[in-house]
Parts: C-alpha cells; sequence; structure tokens
C-alpha cells in the first residue's frame, strides 16, 4: 500500500482532503488510477526529500516528493492514466499543466492570500482551526509568504493601481519616519485597505484567459482527451476544485468561472462524484510543526554574507530578525521543558546541568 503525505485540510466538509492543489491533483491521481493507498496529514514538510509536498512512501521508505515524480513513479508501477494518449496529445497535456500550475495556481494563491480581506476573514482562520494554537500563530503566515514571493518572482504584486502610482500619504511622510517604520506602516495601510476590491486586479484577467482556454480543450467532453480521465483531469480538477468548492468573501475567480464556464464546473462536479473518503491517517506532529516554524525563521533571517570583511553594511533589521529567531527558539525550547521531555533536575554537585529523559 502506497502513502501519500500531504497537507491537511479545512475542507474536509466539501469533500477537499487538502489545502494544496498539488496535494488534492495526486489523491485525484491515486484514486482514477484505482491504486492501494491511504492518506497522512501532516502539517510540516520534513517527510519530503526535497522539502515540498506531496510525498509518496512505499514500504516505509520514501520513494518521490512532489506532484510530478510521484506521478512518473506511479506511472513506472503500471498506473498510467496516459497510457492512451499517443505523443501529440502527451505534448499536449504537458503544456495544459504547465498553464494551470505556473499560472492558474496563481491566480488561486493571490485570492487566497493576497486578497487582504479572503486571507483575515476566512483563508487565515480556517488554516488556524487546522493547525492549532500555537502553530496557527506562524503556519499561515508563513504560506502567506511563500505565495508572496512567488507571484513576486512573475511581477504580481496585491495593488490594483499602477505601481508608479503613490498615495499622497507616501509623498509627505518625511523620509526618516517611513525607514524606521516601514513595516508598521505598511501594515495599517494594508488593514484600512482590507475591504478594498481588488475584483479588477490584472492577475483575473490572465486567469480568465487560461480559463477559456481549459474550457475551449474541454468543449463538451466527459474528460480533456475524450471519455477516460488523465493526468491533465487530475491537475486540472487539484486546482479548479480549490476554487468551485470553496467560498471567499471576494470570490472573483468563483464566479467568473461558474457565470462563464459551465462546462468546467460540471467537469469538476463529474470527478468530485467518483472520489470516495480515503482513508486517512493523522501524523501532524507538534514538534515537527515547531521544527518546521524555526527552519523556515532561521532560513528566512540568516544568509551568507557576500560582502567583502572590510566592507560590510550595516544591517539595520538586525534586531527584528534576532528577535524573530529567539521567539520561535524559546517556543520551541519551552514546550520540550514544558512537558517533561527536558528537564532540570536539582543537583548540588552539577546544578543547571539539562538531563534528557528517555521514553518509558
Amino acid at each position: 500500500m502506497y502513502s501519500l503525505y500531504s497537507w491537511g485540510s479545512p475542507f474536509e466538509s466539501e469533500g477537499l482532503y487538502s489545502f494544496d492543489a498539488s496535494c488534492v491533483s495526486a489523491q485525484a491521481y491515486l484514486q482514477l488510477c484505482k491504486a492501494e493507498w491511504q492518506l497522512c496529514h501532516v502539517n510540516s514538510t520534513g517527510i519530503s526529500q526535497n522539502g515540498c509536498l506531496p510525498a509518496l512512501l512505499y514500504k516505509d521508505s520514501t520513494i518521490e516528493s512532489g506532484f510530478w515524480r510521484t506521478v512518473q513513479f506511479l506511472k513506472n508501477q503500471g498506473y498510467n492514466l496516459d497510457a492512451d494518449l499517443d505523443e501529440e496529445q502527451i505534448s499536449q497535456s504537458t503544456a495544459y499543466i504547465s498553464m494551470i500550475q505556473d499560472g492558474l495556481v496563481d491566480s488561486l494563491l493571490f485570492s487566497w492570500y493576497l486578497v487582504s480581506e479572503n486571507f483575515v476573514e476566512a483563508t487565515r482562520p480556517r488554516l488556524a482551526k487546522l493547525f492549532g494554537f500555537p502553530l496557527s500563530l506562524a503556519i499561515p503566515t508563513q504560506l502567506q509568504d511563500y505565495a508572496v514571493r512567488r507571484l513576486k518572482a512573475v511581477g504580481v504584486s496585491s495593488e490594483v493601481e499602477n505601481a508608479n502610482t503613490k498615495d499622497a500619504d507616501d509623498e509627505t511622510m518625511p523620509g526618516s519616519l517611513r525607514s524606521k517604520l516601514p513595516r508598521i506602516y505598511l501594515l495599517a495601510k494594508e488593514g484600512f485597505r482590507r475591504h478594498a476590491d481588488k475584483s479588477t486586479h490584472p492577475i483575473y484577467e490572465q486567469a480568465d484567459q487560461y480559463l477559456a482556454a481549459l474550457s475551449k480543450k474541454l468543449d463538451k467532453k466527459q474528460y480533456f482527451f475524450g471519455n477516460k480521465p488523465t493526468m491533465l483531469d487530475t491537475v486540472a480538477y487539484g486546482c479548479l476544485s480549490l476554487i468551485v468548492y470553496v467560498d471567499l468573501p471576494q470570490n472573483t475567480l468563483k464566479t467568473t468561472i461558474v457565470e462563464k464556464y459551465s462546462n468546467l464546473v460540471a467537469f469538476c462536479d463529474r470527478i468530485h462524484a467518483q472520489l470516495t473518503p480515503p482513508t486517512i491517517v493523522s501524523e501532524q506532529s507538534f514538534l515537527g510543526g515547531m521544527g518546521s516554524i524555526v527552519k523556515h525563521a532561521i532560513s528566512r533571517y540568516t544568509n551568507i554574507s557576500t560582502v567583502p570583511p572590510n566592507n560590510k553594511r550595516a544591517n539595520p533589521d538586525l534586531p527584528v530578525q534576532v528577535r524573530s529567531v529567539a521567539g520561535a527558539l524559546f517556543v520551541f525550547f519551552g514546550y520540550i521543558i514544558y512537558n517533561g521531555i527536558l528537564s532540570a533536575p536539582v543537583s548540588e554537585q552539577l546544578p543547571g546541568v539539562f538531563t534528557v529523559i528517555p521514553d518509558l
């Protein structure tokens, strides 16, 4: 039996067993190819070889990590949904999959994490309930940070207006104050704009084009290449299902699909009806989650200097960075000491020496 390690889901009542599109796609692939498998929900990527989920395990050994590698391994094992496709169709499938994973998923991440009203009132509360305290204080923000960095890499910001346009307050604020309190200022400004309508953001225009291409390819067929599901169908379902079945305060993507591309909605419903609730094994570890938070904090706030020793520049954010790392470490070790994993016994000969108490 295969074990698929995946991010958990706050949408199980809607029949979705992960909040991540790649994880939902992998789950759909395993079900549609009739493999014997179980789902393991985790709250960190520690099980993965390359730091990403989903991860596939077989006989207690990690086989592959990431959607592409997972599916390729399954194909080599005889679970090949693309077996009936010719070379031209496989090329088309690869192109459409890239369009979904590199384009349409970006619009999904924007809608969830960069639209402030959606993140504050829907995404963050749902993820917080999923991970529980105190992981809820860190992991949703880390996921938002990942979305911001991914979208920034392709030139997408949360602002609807032109990037060269600045507020009057930005022009009149003294440069010294703006440089000393940039984070507070930006957070406050974003808070006032929480309910700003971002339905006209250019990323939704791109998403509309992607959806139109998928709708045209699907046409009136049951699946994208005929009467049998393929890898493309699982990828499309993984992304579209998180749009169609998840409600948000500003649900521009869902409105677009429902009003303009009814065949894509019917396609989602068709696959959704075929998927049965998987056998779920929860392997969410508090220590694993805390370890990922500490690792994220250290990797984010520390780096190898590329400045020559004699020309080092002062880092104005260093105090904030140090406090962030120290805070994460404090919570991590506080949990260990509080639960008796690490204790400080009273001893006259060796005062203050920590002793690791073995499991009984």
